[in-house]
């Protein structure tokens, strides 16, 4: 009893601490507000659809939150539908069947003549355990070297002599179980395509592939027996930068986003695949064990609801502020959005990997009514004040008296997908995509903006989203889709 009396009494002391926001801030709202709005038409009194809903092309102000632990500013472009249309569609996941994965490789590869398991060699275990203690060198060369901690290997380098024992044995084990080579046998279809048994083909044309499928995603690759990686051009600077990885097997290409692009789209409208649009795109490099073998694109592509693509456009960060706590975007793999990965190159699509499947089980509302856009600037004020001040790695007084600073530096009206109420089925729902930036004084006193804007040419360097529910204005869980 006594724990939990100090317990409330924490939990008073700390809410009396938080400024009250203009507005009721919610999160994930309970009630039936979204589904009245589906249930309507954008004109009740015509009874028809109106025509188009506005937005402004830029937001500029600031501050829009200042106290002392935060200060906020908009500094960003606005990018909605051209058509001002928002339509809702209702969707339900699905799994990745046998005769599904059968069907495209028929479209996407020669005939075969030879299959084998995709089993690892006691050559390939040999240079896996190779590539292991490189590493375990490596990240104790850069901590002799005193490089920053976020360019060695933690995991690696925390491990006990006892611990690095046992996984070299492990490794060892595998290299004696292994097979000297792999034996195939003769085949003229994919019927002998199993669920988690990855295999290897010889083409009628005299190249090789590999599939592998289970329930939520497949994989087929060309040119290679083996699953092979996508290099970005990200992770070539960085290895290029430190002079270890894969930078020596780098590959340019001649080869346009545009036309990268093209060729993607085409190529899956020919394997049955139609309503697609490209949210992500980086040159790359493909490598086998390793290796490079071609240079060319690495593309994401989403399913477009109604030519309206699921979360479009930038979405660089890798955490969303959620009600005080960052959650990671790819928590659950139930809500991950339809997509394709797809390594793209002169020679058409050589890597192709489809995750998320979902059937479409109809269009609940062509144009929903969304909240005017003065209503989402304060539901992204109230949440940016109540759950970001208070994260200590952000702000801490103790450590550094300067309040944080935060800028908004894009924004996209785009979907997201959201669990419908009593029901295993979701919604395809426009939501607000609110990048920001963060200026933590407490993480690194030395930072500056410049330092901080650099960074936004760089894939992957940004730190913090939200998602704002367009509909009623909630913030959305990224983990848990509602």
């Amino acid at each position: 009893m006594k724990k939990l009396i100090l317990v409330i009494l924490s939990l008073t002391l700390l809410l009396a601490c938080v400024p009250t926001p203009e507005q009721e801030f919610v999160v994930n709202k309970g009630d039936d507000t979204v589904e009245q709005k589906l249930n309507e038409t954008s004109d009740p009194d015509s009874g028809s659809i109106a025509a188009r809903q506005t937005f402004p092309d830029r937001w500029d102000e600031d501050p829009i939150v200042e106290n002392d632990r935060l200060i906020v500013r908009a500094n960003t472009e606005i990018h909605v539908r051209t058509d001002g249309l928002y339509p809702v569609y209702r969707t339900r996941p699905t799994e990745i069947t046998k005769e599904m994965v059968e069907n495209v490789a028929i479209k996407f590869l020669d005939k075969p003549t030879a299959s084998s398991e995709a089993l690892l060699t006691k050559e390939d275990w040999g240079r896996a355990l190779q590539q292991y203690l490189d590493r375990i060198a490596k990240s104790e060369e850069w901590a002799k070297a005193g490089k920053p901690d976020g360019w060695t290997d933690v995991e690696d380098l925390n491990e006990t002599p006892e611990e690095l024992e046992e996984r070299t044995n492990w490794y060892m084990e595998q290299i004696r179980n292994a097979p000297a080579s792999l034996s195939e046998q003769a085949v003229n279809d994919y019927s002998g395509l199993e669920i988690r048994k990855p295999q290897s083909f010889t083409l009628a044309s005299g190249d090789v592939a590999w599939i592998s499928f289970g329930k939520i995603e497949y994989m087929i690759a060309k040119g290679c027996k083996t699953y092979p990686d996508i290099y970005s051009f990200a992770q070539y600077q960085d290895d290029l930068r430190w002079k270890e990885g894969s930078y020596q097997y780098w590959i340019e290409t001649d080869l346009s986003r545009e036309q990268a692009e093209s060729i993607a789209l085409s190529e899956l409208e020919r394997l049955g695949y139609t309503g697609y649009a490209v949210s992500d795109a980086s040159t790359a490099t493909l490598l086998v064990s390793e290796r490079g073998v071609a240079g060319g694109w690495s593309l994401v592509l989403k399913r477009s609801y109604g030519g309206y693509p699921q979360i479009a456009g930038n979405v660089y960060a890798s955490r969303s502020l959620y009600y005080g706590s960052s959650v990671d975007f790819f928590m659950n793999a139930e809500i991950q959005a339809e997509r394709f990965i797809l390594f793209v190159s002169e020679d058409g699509i050589q890597f192709l990997e489809y995750q998320g499947p979902k059937e479409i089980a109809g269009l609940v509302n062509a144009n929903v009514e969304l909240l005017p856009f003065d209503e989402i600037r304060v539901r992204i004020k109230n949440a940016l004040s109540v759950c970001f001040p208070y994260d200590k790695w952000a702000t801490d007084p103790a450590v550094d008296p300067r309040p944080a600073e935060a800028e908004i530096f894009d924004m996209y009206l785009s979907t997201f997908t959201i669990r419908e109420k009593n029901s295993s089925d979701y919604y395809e729902m426009p939501c607000w995509i609110v990048n920001f930036d963060i200026l933590s004084y407490t993480s690194n006193p030395n930072w500056t903006w410049d330092d901080i804007r650099e960074g936004r040419d760089k894939p992957g360097q940004h730190g913090e989203y939200l998602i704002i529910n367009a509909v009623d204005g909630s913030v959305v869980h990224t983990g848990s889709g509602w």
